[in-house]
């Protein structure tokens, strides 16, 4: 066996390739359902959900690195033998393995004896030891969080949102929260529907796929309101530069992937609630008149929100906001 760790560059590089195969996205439709799924019985108990925290799941971020990659050349959707699927998966994991291993490398110089004994050595000095730490890291909040929250940020851009995207914040936030649910019902019933085909049929990508149609008749939101939603998390450049974890990765923003005209393809709803959150502020921003009005709201949005919270901790009479204080009368 070799133990050799691979230089991060060139572990990427092949991931890459492998991403790009024929029919690499029912692998991670795979993936997906194993690892960002929860499955119980008639009753969710504390043994269900630490699934979720075994060394073998893959982590939301390794995931949106695959789904990044494959979706840097048109998704091919055709579905591969059984066999050359668990070719797909084995060589993922280790490939993941091995990147997760030569980001590591950094972190192992501090433990490093000619190190240690200098006085004036600093790890932090370098950038590149905490990248580990900060890729494989938890989440921040919850996904019901990132949805909830959206509607208070941008409650005050509402007219924009009507005049630049044909819906509100809350009507966005319907719709994502609709297709979470959608979706919920579409993996419990594709994964009926398998004791009926032969492993060769065997796929979970259908449970991923959603319509315009299928939304808006669950939301009860009009569908030209549901389309314009849902095309505003579409990323439109169909190749881009994906060459390191460092780069910017456009399936973290525009999380759904188009697959024809009114059919879409969502791995990971909490891309989507993050993104809901967190994308509309640069279509604020690029818009050079209403920048001003925008960065204001963004400012009373976390002032009013951090009130909130604080007094929910500290109490009513001890959280004040907009005070001055001075050190002397003319100071």
């Amino acid at each position: 066996m070799n133990n050799k760790i691979r230089e991060e560059s060139e572990v990427f590089t092949e991931l890459s390739e492998l991403c790009t195969s024929p029919g690499y996205v029912h692998a991670i439709a795979f993936l997906c359902f194993r690892d960002n799924t929860i499955k119980h019985g008639d009753t969710l108990t504390a043994e269900d959900v630490l699934q979720q925290f075994t060394p073998e799941r893959l982590l939301r971020t390794e995931i949106s690195t695959l789904i990044g990659l494959a979706c840097k050349k048109k998704l091919d959707t055709d579905l591969p033998s059984p066999e050359i699927i668990q070719r797909y998966l084995e060589r993922t994991e280790i490939l993941l393995k091995e990147l997760h291993h030569s980001m590591m490398a950094p972190s192992l110089e501090m433990l490093n004896p000619s190190n240690l004994i200098d006085e004036n050595y600093n790890p932090f000095r370098n950038g590149s030891i905490l990248r580990e730490s900060i890729f494989y890291g938890g989440e921040g909040v919850y996904l019901s969080q990132y949805r909830d929250f959206s509607s208070l940020k941008y409650q005050k851009d509402n007219n924009w949102f009507l005049e630049n995207k044909g819906f509100t914040i809350d009507q966005a936030t319907e719709v994502i929260a609709t297709i979470q649910s959608l979706q919920n019902v579409k993996i419990n019933y594709e994964m009926l529907s398998l004791i009926n085909k032969k492993p060769q049929e065997w796929s979970l990508l259908p449970a991923y796929e959603f319509t315009t149609d299928e939304i808006s008749k669950a939301s009860n939101i009009e569908a030209s309101i549901v389309k314009g939603v849902i095309e505003s998390f579409v990323s439109t450049n169909i190749e881009y530069d994906f060459a390191s974890l460092d780069d910017f990765n456009p399936k973290n923003a525009y999380p759904i992937i188009k697959l024809s005209e009114d059919n879409y393809l969502l791995f990971q709803n909490y891309s989507l609630a993050q993104a809901l959150y967190e994308t509309p502020f640069f279509w604020l921003h690029d818009d050079r008149k209403y920048r001003p009005a925008a960065m204001q709201h963004r400012g009373e949005f976390a002032e009013t929100f951090s009130t909130e919270r604080l007094k929910l901790v500290f109490g009513e009479n001890r959280v004040f906001s907009n005070i001055n204080i001075y050190t002397s009368k003319k100071n």
